[in-house]
């Protein structure tokens, strides 16, 4: 592929890097701590509100630290990826190709999450403009890929089972997880415990309705060497990798800083994360 065709990739690339940093840096620098307070919400249940001047004081406590972390990962990690996979891309390597089609896979699933799921801030319209330059950077960064040759091309290294087992094992995981959630609720009569003051639970619907069917096809697919199944298993993979160093970092948020938690809730989610960063390195590998 020449230059000129890798150009509206690039112009993406860049365009997310600027409002990724953007989004980070606000987020950030804007953060005071959070001045926590109790709030009844409309059902009934005592929520405990972030609050002080940051991005996040209309946040529940839990949403609000655990999105620090998703800023923290963005500046540490994905924002060096983005320009590895920029320069790999600029190069003509299949690494490039993958490396730009994850983290534009992240970005759009992160801040989706984001937008339907937090407290409306000043960062809305940049998180907003996150989500199509993530879809449009990976539908341009996949429509330049020849799929048909990935079982061929990465027979050699690639931990094809494993990976296969991993990722239907993912979704497994998490259809149980916010199945058992809702149902409970249902059962009980009482609001789910994730609910917050919030109306809706937006990372359910996310997760059963799109990434729970993605990664139980994106697992069979790739145990059967079907093309497709290779790169969805690779996208999904990565983009966990990614969610697990937020969610890592904003449990040690919680445990060093707000003093809630446990040691073995800090070590699970850096064994987890630790996991599914050797699949996603030995994909790309």
């Amino acid at each position: 592929m020449n230059n000129k065709a890798k150009t509206p990739v690039t112009v993406l690339a860049v365009l997310a890097l600027v409002l990724l940093l953007a989004a980070s840096l606000i987020a950030l620098t804007s953060d005071d701590g959070g001045r926590p307070y109790k709030f009844t919400s409309l059902r009934g249940e005592a929520v405990e509100i972030y609050g002080g001047q940051g991005l996040y004081q209309y946040d529940n406590v839990y949403k609000a630290v655990l999105f620090r972390g998703f800023d923290w990962a963005n500046l540490v990690v994905s924002l060096p990826l983005l320009v590895v996979g920029v320069w790999l891309y600029r190069r003509g390597q299949l690494r490039g190709q993958l490396l730009l089609a994850g983290v534009f896979t992240y970005l759009a699933y992160a801040y989706l999450i984001g937008v339907m799921g937090n407290a409306f801030n000043r960062s809305f319209l940049v998180w907003t403009a996150l989500i199509p330059v993530g879809l449009w950077g990976l539908a341009l960064t996949l429509a330049s890929m020849d799929m048909s040759s990935f079982p061929q091309r990465l027979a050699a290294n690639f931990p094809r089972q494993s990976l296969a087992v991993y990722v239907m094992t993912l979704g497994l995981f998490l259809l149980f997880q916010y199945l058992a959630e809702i149902i409970t609720a249902y059962a009980t009569g009482q609001p789910p415990a994730s609910l917050g003051h919030y109306t809706t639970l937006e990372l359910s619907a996310i997760e059963l309705g799109l990434m729970v069917p993605l990664h139980l096809v994106g697992g069979v697919w790739l145990w059967q060497r079907k093309p497709a199944g290779y790169l969805l298993a690779i996208l999904l993979a990565f983009t966990a990798f990614i969610m697990f160093i937020s969610l890592s970092v904003g449990v040690l948020l919680f445990y060093f800083v707000y003093q809630s938690g446990t040691m073995f809730d800090v070590a699970v989610s850096l064994v987890i994360t630790v996991v599914a960063g050797g699949f996603s390195l030995a994909s790309f590998r």
